[in-house]
């Protein structure tokens, strides 16, 4: 008689249907996240490439929606499809003092109302009945606003102090230099949680950037950090995460490059501000005891798609650069990858991208490296139940307050807030 061979474990059958948090995740109206994401102000354009020359198309938590600026000089946000025949005003003509649609030549002002109906009797004599769907917009370091969320709601669009003010000759960098997406805003398919997570999640840095696909970021050794920075052995002990009064930060320590001999011990950090803010400083050329000059937002088109904006505050043009060249992957930009290249020298896109449409929460195994994703979670989570409980969320305001205070940025440790290690 054969003896029964050993039973093999742990195979993948049998296995639960993977599932993903909804709630985190999904952005439409109506949905947890989506009632709470329509709260605060969100960037829809950039306001230099906003031109009364035509009106835009674009997708927002879930909405179809055409941005434009009348002949005055106003922007304007209102929904896609038209009030009269639900022709796209994508296709209409913007005029001095609003969009026409290209059917039958109905118009609207920035506020929705009906200015003229081409082909009906004395332009319309029923016109004032008729209201196009629009939201509120209001533009600030560069980009335009808008807010979705109920009326009687509407908080004071932030300010924040790393963006202002103003010394002389610095200016406001929004555009990306990408064609097509100049206007709103680079768009990339996959849902929008997956890379703000990546924006709490430094220890990733320590592992993708630097010991499995080459030093990626430019000014390795140079002027950005020093090689060990990148150790993933030490890391564990260098970093540290802390809750803001915005919404959580971290930082990591370093010995930063020699000067008359003597290595200096730093801290550089990001900062998350709820719902979809990254404060950001520069990584590529370290200016120590430097705050941070740049904002970025990650903003749901839908569950599957998100899109960026970003606001840099500085004189000096090649810092734009520096943000959107500043990461290589074998020596070149992303776009120039071969597939090969891609599978060898992966980077955020690849990774990001390769968890999925909408990453699967309910297969994933979290580990300590991951507490600034678990605070960002619960962060979120309290924002979408305080929604939900009738409050306004955090950071939320409804009078005019202070700019924001932001903590990111580059600083000697014996002058810096250093998130303690292991928290």
């Amino acid at each position: 008689m054969t003896e029964r061979s050993i039973v093999d474990t742990g195979t993948g059958y049998g296995r639960k249907t993977p599932s993903y948090d909804a709630r985190l995740t999904e952005a439409g109206p109506g949905t947890p996240m989506g009632e709470a994401l329509r709260r605060y102000w969100q960037p829809i354009a950039t306001s230099a490439a906003l031109t009364p020359d035509v009106p835009h198309r674009t997708r927002v938590l879930g909405e179809d929606l055409v941005v434009f600026r009348d002949g005055r000089g106003r922007p304007g946000v209102v929904f896609e499809r038209c009030a009269h025949r639900g022709a796209s005003l994508y296709f209409g003509r913007v005029e001095e003092d609003g969009i026409r649609c290209c059917y039958h030549g109905w118009k609207f002002d920035v506020q929705g109302h009906c200015l003229a109906q081409a082909g009906e009797p004395d332009r319309g004599r029923r016109r004032d009945a008729v209201r196009q769907p629009w939201y509120p917009v209001e533009e600030r370091y560069g980009l335009v606003f808008v807010y979705m969320g109920p009326p009687d709601r509407k908080p004071v669009l932030p300010r924040y102090d790393c963006l202002e003010p103003q010394e002389e000759g610095e200016k406001y960098y929004a555009e990306w230099p990408v064609p097509g997406m100049n206007v709103t805003g680079l768009v990339q398919d996959f849902n929008w949680l997956q890379i703000y997570e990546n924006a709490i999640d430094p220890v990733h840095i320590n592992w993708l950037h630097s010991q499995h696909s080459g030093y990626q970021f430019l000014g390795t050794g140079t002027t950005g950090f020093p090689e060990d920075f990148y150790d993933p052995d030490t890391v564990a002990d260098r970093v540290g995460y802390d809750r803001t009064e915005f919404g959580a930060k971290y930082g990591i320590r370093f010995l930063d490059k020699a000067e008359n001999g003597v290595r200096t011990e730093r801290v550089w950090g990001a900062e998350l501000h709820l719902p979809n803010v990254l404060v950001l400083p520069d990584f590529v050329k370290l200016a120590p005891d430097a705050k941070a000059d740049m904002l970025l937002w990650v903003i749901p088109s839908d569950d599957t798609s998100h899109r960026s904006f970003f606001s840099i505050r500085s004189s000096d043009p090649e810092r734009l650069d520096r943000f959107f060249y500043g990461v290589k992957q074998n020596g070149k930009d992303p776009w120039e990858l071969t597939e090969e290249e891609q599978q060898r020298f992966p980077g955020d896109g690849e990774a990001q991208r390769s968890q999925g449409a909408i990453t699967l929460h309910s297969e994933e195994t979290l580990a300590t490296s991951d507490r600034g994703v678990v605070m960002l979670r619960r962060l979120l989570k309290a924002m979408v139940a305080d929604v939900e409980a009738g409050r306004d969320p955090q950071g939320v305001s409804l009078v005019d307050v202070p700019p924001r205070h932001t903590e990111a940025g580059l600083f000697s440790t014996s002058a810096a807030a250093v998130p303690a290690a292991g928290r």
